[in-house]
């Protein structure tokens, strides 16, 4: 990961070193969100020291505030619009406050980069745009808003998008992720993968990453995007259904020995909460239009596409099972027991040391 000096220059001017800087930027531009164990897992650092010096700063700056989480645990958010001014970056949404599904899907896609840095990420919607439109040649239709009609795909999800590097002399390969941080169902992948259906469609190659903390619904996961991206597997699915149902209503004569070999063999890849939707539907006659035909693609040349799941751990697990309202205790500036004003600079650090290391 590359950061522009001219974002680096100011943030140092506050008086952030070069590495809290470039953390800071990499933050406020993919995320908003972050724990100190993130500040630590960037710079390599093992020390509690180190990140309590940098939120302090942060803090008492008042470029962050703070919140504290399940088990003792911190949580910082970067809300300040100077801050985000500071790096070219004022109208990104991230500074505004979220609920906990979106700030733990934020603190995700922050693991997930954190884990890959050797990528270069498109860090705005403009940004990803702009790269398809220019040099890919993506009709703006998909991508630009017009008086009478919104566009279809806005990249508004903030997902992270790079080029992944393929063999020596071969141009790099665009690489979509999906974030799923709750992992108790795809029905919101589902529907991201509809939305950007036709953005697959007129690409000539592509990768697709599942992230998600767990790996349970990773199977599911890539059956459906088969399923609805490159329709492949609908024929198979269609024939499950078939067969089960006449299993379940014991229609026995109805079934050869290949069926019931096929309805074994498929009953572990098809077992996931969506896939029984799915089932239900069909039962029903109500099966969405992309999956009631054979699901190949109309398009003369179909994409090369691959598809992969990725597990991160991550901060989320800060929360724990609490439910409440979430951002009401927002601290502003750092001015908590932990670092008051009344505090020395001295007894502010060894006091928010304590605290820095979740």
């Amino acid at each position: 990961m590359n950061t522009n000096n001219d974002q680096l220059a100011p943030l140092r001017a506050f008086g952030y070193t070069e590495v809290e800087a470039r953390f800071l930027c990499l933050a406020a531009a993919h995320s908003g969100y972050f724990t100190a164990r993130q500040f630590l897992r960037f710079t390599g650092a093992k020390s509690g020291k180190r990140s309590a010096r940098f939120v302090q700063k942060a803090l008492t700056l008042g470029h962050a505030s703070s919140q504290r989480c399940w088990r003792n645990s911190l949580l910082y958010h970067l809300d300040s619009r100077p801050l985000y001014a500071a790096i070219g970056k004022q109208h990104l949404r991230h500074r505004r406050s979220h609920d906990q599904a979106h700030i733990k899907s934020r603190l995700l896609a922050l693991d997930f980069i954190l884990s890959h840095p050797e990528h270069e990420y498109f860090e705005t919607s403009e940004a990803k745009r702009g790269f398809f439109r220019d040099r890919l040649g993506v009709h703006t239709a998909l991508l630009e808003s017009t008086p009478d009609r919104p566009a279809r795909i806005t990249f508004a999800d903030g997902f992270p998008l790079f080029l992944a590097p393929q063999s020596p002399g071969y141009s790099p390969v665009v690489t979509f992720t999906f974030v799923d941080s709750e992992g108790r169902n795809l029905t919101r992948y589902l529907r991201h993968l509809r939305t950007y259906r036709p953005l697959f469609h007129a690409l000539e190659c592509f990768q697709f990453l599942y992230i998600s903390a767990k790996s349970g619904l990773a199977t599911e996961a890539g059956v459906l995007f088969s399923l609805v991206i490159d329709g492949n597997g609908v024929p198979d699915l269609l024939r499950y259904f078939d067969v089960k149902r006449k299993w379940e209503t014991q229609r026995m004569a109805h079934l050869r020995t290949e069926d019931l070999i096929f309805l074994n063999q498929k009953e572990r890849s098809y077992s996931g909460q969506t896939i029984q939707s799915l089932y239900t539907l069909w039962k029903r006659n109500q099966l969405p239009n992309d999956l009631a035909a054979s699901g190949q693609m109309q398009s003369p040349q179909r994409p090369k596409m691959m598809f992969r799941a990725v597990a991160v751990p991550t901060q989320g697990g800060i929360f724990g099972p609490q439910r409440k309202r979430w951002g009401d205790g927002w601290q502003k500036g750092g001015l908590t027991q932990r670092c008051s004003p009344e505090l020395s600079p001295t007894a502010r650090i060894q006091t928010q040391e304590t605290t820095a290391h979740t």
